[in-house]
């Protein structure tokens, strides 16, 4: 009865994976030429892999391991750099990689080589930490629960300007912060089973919600401001919403998980 119960919990999460691969390409598919053309890949906030400058960047639990795939049938390993434990995140940004870890947030440099060149690390409690980042800002969420139980539930708004000497702006307190995004003046954040939020950061340092949905259980987000339109995963499935008015999303499509189905 276990076996078969862990078999079926396995089978939903692979399912719930594959959706969401096919939910993403879908969601991107129309992009500009220049944006394709930029080389940085598009992804959620607790992704464990990106693209940037023809490369692919892969963080397991303690290392970033990098990937010539100008071949794309042979995809060559061309260098491992080590972090250290409780590594979790990828998100890059013009020609940086930001890591996520449970220790604090890294910053590598692939500007003069596709080999990450560490430049500074930010050190906060123990907590699951996902990271995007917006000009000279990044927005780190901080959960407990799971691997992560003596971390605490809030996000920290960083000063990235000088790369090597990140420094603590602001700090909120969450209910149980997921994922993350940001899309002009406005941030997008997962509070798990608690739903969904929306910031306002006309001021950078000191985002304002303006929009809770609590009815969006959501773990991660990916944001498109061309088109205005989010797609949030959570337990319940893939959701697409247009954020055209962020007081009052419209949901476009959504692809449910198995478990909601049986709902």
């Amino acid at each position: 009865m276990t076996l078969k119960m862990n078999s079926m919990k396995s089978l939903r999460v692979l399912t719930l994976l594959l959706l969401a691969m096919l939910a993403i390409l879908f969601f991107f598919s129309c992009e500009s030429e220049n944006d394709i053309g930029s080389g940085e890949g598009k992804g959620g906030s607790l992704a464990r892999f990106t693209f940037l400058k023809g490369y692919l960047y892969i963080v397991d639990d303690v290392s970033l391991k990098t990937f010539d795939i100008s071949n794309p049938d042979n995809p060559e390993l061309v260098g491992t750099t080590e972090i250290g434990s409780g590594v979790e995140t990828i998100f890059p940004y013009e020609n940086y990689l930001f890591i996520g870890t449970q220790w604090g947030m890294f910053i590598y440099s692939v500007e003069n080589s596709p080999v990450p060149v560490f430049l500074s690390n930010f050190e906060h409690s123990y907590a699951c930490d996902p990271v995007v980042v917006s000009g000279n800002y990044a927005y780190v969420t901080l959960r407990s629960g799971t691997s992560c139980q003596s971390g605490f539930d809030r996000m920290e708004v960083i000063d990235v300007s000088d790369l090597r000497n990140p420094r603590l702006l602001n700090t909120l307190g969450m209910q149980n912060p997921h994922g993350l995004a940001v899309s002009d003046t406005l941030l997008f954040v997962c509070e798990g089973d608690y739903g969904f939020k929306v910031f306002n950061i006309k001021q950078k340092n000191n985002p304002v919600e303006i929009a809770y949905y609590d009815s969006i259980p959501s773990y991660d987000v990916i944001a498109n401001y061309g088109r205005k339109e989010l797609i949030i995963t959570g337990k319940k499935g893939i959701f697409q919403y247009d954020f055209s008015n962020p007081y009052e999303m419209k949901q476009l499509s959504k692809i449910l998980s198995l478990q909601a189905n049986e709902e």
